[in-house]
């Protein structure tokens, strides 16, 4: 540079320029070759930058991966869930309708279903007479039940197929006809004796299992976590043909003529077991429409 600034001097006094000037004419003359020089110097820096970003990236990446190799941090608090109440599996409930007073148990295995098991029983017992003849009948109903119940929609509608198990439902009556007294059977009257009165028993059977099928309101194990239920359900079972059988025992005579005339064992009166059992076919095919028992119930149910 100081070579060149020489040299502009010399070529400024050739030039006759006043002292003055001389300097910041040599430095005017300079400038060109020194921004040339600038220039060169700052694109040889660029060059250089260039060459050593490469470099940089990988430094770079090496620092990620040590960062990705550094262990996780430690879940803190905030980030643990809080547990929240667990739905309920397990509801009892107490009942009472057409079939008695019972009690069932139910499970959850599923969103939309309960398994049920539980019982039901009443009974009635009364006394009339009927024909002149004294009648003790009592009437029991219940028995163990199993059921399904499916919630199609989010709500307490349920559909519940379902076995009745030890079905207690029957009648049954003993029957003493006092002596004198007349009755009919079928087509036939029959006098009791005097000395061996006419005395019986009749039932009314029907099966120990039995398949039904109930609809209701209410699901004792309720979605929403509440504890108390309020359930309402109506449906049937189907009990087969319910049977009826009747024995007699003493002696009956013919109203026609005097004791001891026209009197004999039931066992061995021909017509009066002839009128029996017309009486009892003929009461059989009456109970066919006893075949479908109704269930309605209203409850109330705690789940735990």
């Amino acid at each position: 540079m100081t070579f060149v600034a020489s040299n502009f001097r010399r070529i400024a006094q050739a030039m006759n320029l006043p002292k003055c000037l001389l300097l910041p004419f040599s430095l005017f003359l300079a400038l060109p070759i020194h921004a040339q020089t600038a220039r060169r110097v700052r694109f040889s820096s660029s060059r250089e930058i260039v060459s050593t970003a490469p470099q940089s990236s990988s430094s770079a990446d090496q620092d990620i991966s040590q960062t990705s190799e550094l262990p996780s941090r430690a879940a803190t608090p905030s980030d643990v869930a809080v547990p929240t109440r667990a739905p309920a599996r397990i509801g009892v409930a107490v009942n009472a309708g057409l079939n008695g007073i019972g009690a069932d148990v139910a499970l959850a295995v599923a969103s939309h279903f309960n398994v049920r098991v539980g019982g039901q029983f009443f009974s009635y017992s009364t006394s009339f007479q009927e024909e002149g003849a004294d009648v003790n009948a009592s009437l029991r109903l219940g028995g163990g039940k199993a059921s399904l119940d499916w919630f199609p929609f989010h709500n307490g509608f349920h559909v519940s197929p379902m076995v009745i198990f030890l079905n207690q439902t029957d009648v049954r009556a003993t029957v003493i006809v006092p002596p004198g007294q007349t009755i009919s059977l079928d087509n036939g009257d029959y006098r009791s004796s005097q000395a061996d009165p006419l005395h019986g028993s009749a039932s009314v059977g029907v099966w120990k299992t039995s398949p039904g099928l109930t609809i209701g309101y209410g699901n004792i194990i309720p979605r929403s976590g509440k504890h108390f239920s309020f359930p309402v359900e109506l449906g049937f079972y189907y009990v087969g043909q319910p049977t009826l059988k009747v024995a007699f025992s003493g002696s009956a005579c013919d109203p026609s003529e005097p004791e001891p005339l026209g009197c004999q064992p039931v066992q061995q009166d021909a017509g009066f077991q002839r009128d029996l059992a017309a009486f009892i076919r003929r009461n059989n095919n009456n109970l066919s429409y006893a075949s479908f028992f109704p269930v309605a119930s209203f409850g109330v149910g705690y789940s735990f």
